[in-house]
């Protein structure tokens, strides 16, 4: 048995075009911190893939504008309110990463992002932890009625 990982991030302000991050972990071992010197894949994902995300609603050209500066009486304008300044207003995109998993363990996941030359970020990644609890197979001749995790208890039936 194995179990994927879906793991979703939105890519904040302060990164460009070529930018990329990379899944890190620490192969599921408790207690174990991360191992930001091995990434667990060598798959690159691109923080702007095909130039998706550069410009946001309020870094946009239309942003620019009049209402977008507050240069209306008493107003702030769309690009300087605070919900202005979240992912979307500044022009985020959303990256997907999937990672299987084959063994049961206590799972620690960040990724680390690096400029278009190979840089490290010397920002400090978030980190991501998951309990993975893989249900076992069935022995030859029987079949799985059913499993529960959180008292691993596993109810077999004759085939």
């Amino acid at each position: 048995m194995s179990a994927r990982i879906t793991i979703i991030w939105a890519v904040p302000a302060g990164y460009s075009e070529g930018d990329y991050a990379m899944l890190f972990g620490n192969g599921g071992g408790e207690g174990v911190g991360i191992d930001y010197d091995t990434p667990l894949t060598n798959e690159k994902f691109l923080l702007f893939p095909d130039g998706g995300g550069i410009f946001g609603w309020g870094h946009a050209p239309w942003g620019h504008f009049a209402w977008g500066h507050a240069w209306a009486t008493r107003v702030a304008g769309w690009y300087h309110l605070p919900w202005g300044h979240f992912p979307w207003g500044f022009g985020s995109t959303i990256i997907t990463v999937l990672y299987d998993i084959e063994v049961c363990g206590e799972y620690k996941f960040a990724l680390k992002v690096f400029d278009k030359l190979g840089n490290a970020n010397t920002g400090t990644p978030q980190e991501l932890s998951a309990s993975i609890h893989l249900a076992p197979p069935a022995p030859t001749g029987l079949k799985k009625n059913s499993y529960d995790p959180d008292t691993d208890i596993l109810i077999l039936d004759a085939a």
